[in-house]
């Protein structure tokens, strides 16, 4: 028999029991779609949170109190159990005359209500120091930024002026900050640019709802007795000696904080460990997908040896004919390699169809890779050609004169 014979047979033989071929191809055609889905929404989420990043300051050093280890091997080991740091004008001095620095940022943060108009909201505030903060200053689209002798002045996220009341808020409002049982009032001076959208759907991270003021005025409207930095942003000179300038920093540090805690990371740290993660999760779902692949190949084994069953005497008919039992063989195989295709093709137009509805549905990210599709298309196939083989066999040794005689 030539190839050309075998495939008309076994188109023949599909149109001959339509509901047992969509049967066995069900599972293939499901598993391959599962495959696809969850490796497109899986690589959809990786290419988002490297898109974030890549508008960052990778090389940018955060110091902050407290234990800020990402990932990497220990797990809980590297967490300090001691006091988190608390950072004063003096930190700041210190971080000033390490080798490398260029410039060093304190910032502190806190939870306010924020009152305009009779309407009252929740914000981000952040305590600066205006000479320091070189990237806000650029990122101003009404107004101007803080000075240094700034007092009652504010300047609010392009979400604060537009979204978070009815009115918009703009250079020249009065807003009045409460903080837990203290309040202040502030003259809006400058209003941010929108931040970019990110990849998940909505306004980017919170940075929209942030809101600045000075390190004096933050000091009065926390009313405490002592005034602590939470954060210093630090950036150097050459990103390739950060690794370096870190320990210079963990070291200087060391010699003012000795029995509390504090780190510093860049943003690449956090990156590393987020991606390390997201490619374990991306091929996680994968591996489910895989299994619900190998549940379809079992079907197909089963119904491809009821299948062999059901056609001794035509087997038996094949051989007396003059086909051998190569032939039987490669038109088994063949069977259910066709049977693969065409249930993996299907089951990747629907894995592509079903990837573009959850990520508009759930404003999920999916990237459709020819990785997934390919992944897809050769763990279908294989699946059922592995799942013939036996079948194939057992078909391709029947003695003809048994086959015959069969009922």
């Amino acid at each position: 028999m030539n190839l050309p014979d075998i495939l008309e047979f076994i188109a023949v033989g599909f149109r001959a029991d339509r509901f047992k071929t969509l049967m066995s191809s069900l599972g293939i055609i499901i598993g391959v779609m599962a495959i696809v889905v969850m490796l497109s929404v899986g690589e959809g989420l990786y290419s988002g949170v490297s898109s974030q990043f890549s508008t960052l300051n990778l090389d940018m050093i955060r110091v902050m109190p407290g234990s800020a280890h990402f990932g990497g091997p220990g797990g809980d080991q590297n967490r300090n159990p001691a006091e988190p740091a608390k950072f004063t004008e003096k930190d700041t001095k210190v971080l000033e005359n390490v080798v490398g620095v260029k410039n060093v940022a304190p910032q502190t943060s806190a939870s306010v209500v924020v009152a305009f108009r009779n309407t009252n909201a929740s914000a981000s505030l952040t305590g600066v120091d205006p000479d320091k903060e070189e990237t806000l200053k650029g990122d101003v689209a009404q107004g101007r930024f803080l000075t240094g002798s700034d007092y009652k002045s504010i300047v609010i996220g392009n979400g604060v002026s537009q979204d978070l009341f009815r009115m918009k808020i703009t250079p020249g409002n009065k807003i009045r900050l409460y903080r837990k049982d203290r309040y202040m009032d502030f003259k809006v001076v400058g209003v941010l640019k929108e931040a970019e959208q990110t990849s998940f759907g909505g306004p980017g991270s919170n940075e929209d709802n942030q809101m600045y003021i000075t390190h004096k005025a933050m000091e009065e409207l926390q009313g405490e007795d002592n005034y602590y930095y939470g954060s210093f942003q630090v950036t150097v000179y050459d990103p390739e000696q950060v690794d370096s300038i870190i320990e210079r920093i963990k070291n200087d540090l060391k010699r003012y904080h000795k029995n509390e805690a504090y780190d510093a990371t860049t943003a690449r740290d956090m990156l590393a460990s987020l991606m390390s993660v997201l490619s374990m999760i991306k091929y996680a779902l994968a591996g489910i997908g895989a299994i619900s692949l190998l549940v379809g190949g079992i079907g197909i084994a089963n119904v491809m040896m009821l299948t062999v069953k059901e056609r001794i005497r035509e087997i038996g008919v094949m051989k007396a004919l003059g086909a051998t039992t190569r032939d039987i063989r490669i038109q088994y195989l063949l069977e259910a390699g066709v049977l693969g295709v065409v249930s993996s093709i299907i089951g990747i137009a629907m894995g592509v169809t079903v990837s573009y509805l959850i990520g508009s549905v759930a404003s999920l990210p999916s990237a459709i890779t020819a990785q997934s599709i390919v992944l897809g298309l050769l763990f279908g196939v294989v699946t059922t050609t592995i799942a013939g083989v036996y079948p194939a066999n057992k078909a391709a040794k029947l003695d003809p004169i048994e086959a015959l005689r069969a009922e």
